[in-house]
């Protein structure tokens, strides 16, 4: 990123306001390397600079360290892999400042790096602020009105968290390579968004190994819908038992195993396998159609994640 000139003064006041963000690094990797991953896979058809990933890459993780400290507050998360979520740490306040003041710094850095192209930069960000402040609002509104959306609302929510944030970071890789945009499928960008999510949506429930870095099933403390509960609400919609389950959090651990017991006896885990199987499909198809040549890179990553839906899958670069 840019170097910007600061006193002492600043550096002592900004490592105090700094610190609910980067208080989660201590605990090391989570699925923003994931989103990384999948970013940096477009580069097979980009083709910028090492540097540039580096960059493109460190954007990025800020953007996503400054948004999970906002999550954790409104979702009421108490553990962020294994650390006190930040807000338990430093208490809603600062570190509602912390995520506000890490966005400013983004912005800040990239219109230092952008040079002559400061309105494509502010364009970008403004454009994926007002997509991913949407979806979480979607997601809020579903949540505190206890009522279970549609699959096409959830596409909608989808559409502007993962796949705005996919977006602006194949953007980014571009711009810091001094490229022009490449137009890229909107489709493929929506299918990889779903896979991101709906993987993210299944582990939580399903995958025994990342219970052991997370709270168990979490997702059901935060009172969320997400895709397999959506699949078994709708599935049996005369069957209140998950609805009125996900209404009184947060669960026990025996009301959380029924939980997933149930949707397990329904089918869900397995619909979802089968959606993540077709969008993998489909991602392929979509990467093939635009004739930009073979991307085994983003063919490997799909069968990493997808191959073993029982194993969260971390990645600590873009080598």
């Amino acid at each position: 990123m840019a170097t910007i000139n600061k006193t002492d003064m600043q550096i002592g006041v900004e490592e105090i306001v700094t610190r609910p963000t980067d208080h989660i690094l201590q605990a090391g990797p989570e699925n923003r390397n994931l989103l990384k991953i999948f970013v940096c896979s477009f580069n097979n058809w980009i083709k910028s600079p090492h540097d540039a990933v580096k960059i493109c890459a460190d954007f990025g993780n800020a953007l996503h360290d400054a948004t999970i400290v906002l999550d954790d507050i409104q979702d009421g998360t108490i553990l962020r892999r294994g650390l006190p979520s930040a807000h338990m740490v430093y208490g809603i306040p600062l570190t509602i400042r912390a995520a506000l003041h890490k966005t400013f710094l983004i912005m800040q850095n990239l219109l230092c790096y952008a040079e002559n192209r400061k309105d494509i930069a502010v364009d970008d960000f403004i454009t994926l602020g007002i997509k991913f402040f949407t979806g979480q609002g979607m997601e809020i509104y579903f949540r505190d009105i206890q009522q279970c959306p549609t699959f096409d609302d959830y596409k909608v929510q989808v559409l502007g968290k993962s796949n705005a944030v996919l977006k602006w970071g194949v953007q980014m890789l571009e711009f810091c390579a001094k490229k022009e945009n490449t137009d890229f499928s909107e489709d493929l960008y929506t299918k990889i968004g779903l896979v991101l999510q709906i993987y993210d949506d299944y582990i939580n429930l399903h995958s025994a190994k990342y219970a052991t870095v997370r709270v168990f099933c979490d997702d059901l403390d935060e009172g969320k819908f997400t895709f397999p509960m959506i699949h078994g609400i709708q599935s049996h919609p005369n069957d209140h038992r998950l609805l009125d389950m996900l209404k009184r959090r947060p669960l026990d651990m025996e009301s959380k195993k029924l939980f997933v017991d149930i949707l397990e006896s329904f089918g869900s885990f397995e619909y979802t396998r089968r959606e993540l199987e077709k969008l993998k499909i489909g991602i392929l198809t979509d990467a093939d159609s635009m004739n930009m040549g073979k991307n085994p890179y983003l063919e490997r990553i799909l069968e990493d994640v997808l191959g073993n839906l029982e194993t969260e899958i971390y990645y600590d670069g873009c080598d």
